[in-house]
């Protein structure tokens, strides 16, 4: 990639299609503690450095042939752009703003739009360069405490995404505080309820699907709806790479998409938005209810899926994914 004169002028609008990125500023490397990832295979981000203040450029590398991150008819996975997202706010938390490693992060919501999906050009792993904006940064004693992250997905020069999310970063002793017994007490049930078919999720294998029947929900209207108990396979090498006390955030978010997918069979639900926020946090131990519901196309508004999750009677996680749903 070509070297961009710098023009700081036309950060005035992030939005744009122009850069001002200079490439002569060194790149730093990227350790997969750095993520939070366990496995190198899954750590998406090679390089980063710093543009201006609290701007930054971040090298991805999507994977060509990863179990988890399937491509679907020729197109990298969606759920590729909140690994993404949510990575790459680590990774700046950590060596851009000296967050230390064992600090927990509390991901209040994650929001991004994707061009049309188009197969890629050439095999291999693809190259994706992320700039990224931190703003709202706040700071709780001498160290980083919030920060809102917005980011734009580059492939050859050309956008294929714009997104964001905002977080929490809390030490060791306040998620104690926060978390208080379930800490010491949180562990992955040694059973879980049998998935529902992979195909129907837009999955090839069972220990991808995090879905499992329930009792039919009680639908008022005519609109599509379907409900599912969340289920998970806790040896799953991605989903799970470590411990948690809780269901992690990418684990709901897979869930959405796939209750999407679920919602639509056998077509393949297509998002080309997606709205998620996260309310708290869904533990082990206790039944997390997923519903969808399709919202038809309107003159004032896209055809969307909303996805909710339950627990003990209170509100989780919503998302809400707009697009079109296509017969693979």
């Amino acid at each position: 990639m070509q070297a961009i004169a710098v023009r700081v002028e036309e950060r005035q609008d992030s939005t744009r299609e122009e850069t001002d990125i200079s490439l002569d500023i060194p790149s730093h490397s990227v350790t997969k503690e750095l993520v939070h990832r366990t496995n190198p295979s899954d750590v998406l981000p090679v390089g980063w450095r710093p543009l201006t203040k609290d701007r930054y450029l971040i090298s991805v590398a999507w994977p060509e042939d990863h179990p988890f991150y399937t491509r679907v008819h020729g197109n990298h996975a969606a759920n590729l752009i909140g690994e993404t997202i949510r990575q790459c706010g680590l990774l700046l938390a950590h060596a851009a703003y000296d967050v230390p490693l064992g600090h927990q992060f509390v991901m209040w919501d994650m929001t991004y739009t994707r061009e049309p999906a188009r197969p890629a050009a050439r095999p291999g792993t693809h190259r994706i360069e992320v700039e990224v904006v931190c703003s709202d940064l706040r700071v709780r004693g001498r160290r980083l405490g919030a920060m809102t992250c917005e980011m734009t997905l580059r492939a050859d020069g050309r956008t294929v995404a714009r997104g964001g999310g905002r977080f929490d970063i809390v030490s060791p002793a306040a998620y104690r505080r926060l978390r208080g017994d379930q800490i010491r007490t949180a562990a992955q049930p040694a059973v879980q309820p049998a998935p529902v078919a992979p195909g129907i999720v837009g999955r090839t294998r069972a220990i991808d699907v995090l879905l499992a029947p329930a009792p039919e929900a009680q639908c008022t209207t005519d609109t599509p709806s379907g409900r599912w108990q969340l289920r998970a396979d806790f040896g799953h090498p991605t989903l799970f790479d470590h411990r948690n006390d809780h269901f992690p955030g990418m684990v709901l978010v897979e869930a959405a998409f796939q209750a999407a997918n679920a919602i639509t069979a056998p077509a393949l639900h297509h998002h080309t938005s997606a709205e998620i926020a996260f309310l708290g946090y869904v533990d082990y131990g206790h039944p997390c209810w997923i519903e969808a519901r399709t919202r038809p196309a309107d003159p004032a508004q896209p055809a969307a899926i909303e996805v909710t999750g339950h627990q003990n009677g209170r509100l989780m996680f919503s998302a809400l994914l707009e697009g079109t749903s296509a017969h693979g």
